[in-house]
């Protein structure tokens, strides 16, 4: 089980952003306020965001 960072852009304004895999909290969009992800107990689930880029 590894954890990434990933860069994810909003559905609704495509503002990019960098967030951790496996975040504990609700993450939202810094510029629009849409909820990127929620917190699953593992990884996240992507609910308000695309997957651009997997960083290591």
């Amino acid at each position: 089980m590894t954890s990434n960072f990933l860069k994810v852009a909003c559905r609704d304004c495509s503002n990019e952003s960098t967030i951790f895999s496996r975040a504990t909290s609700i993450i939202s969009c810094d510029v629009c306020g849409a909820t990127l992800t929620s917190p699953s107990g593992g990884k996240s689930d992507l609910v308000g965001c695309n997957v651009v880029e997997t960083l290591e």
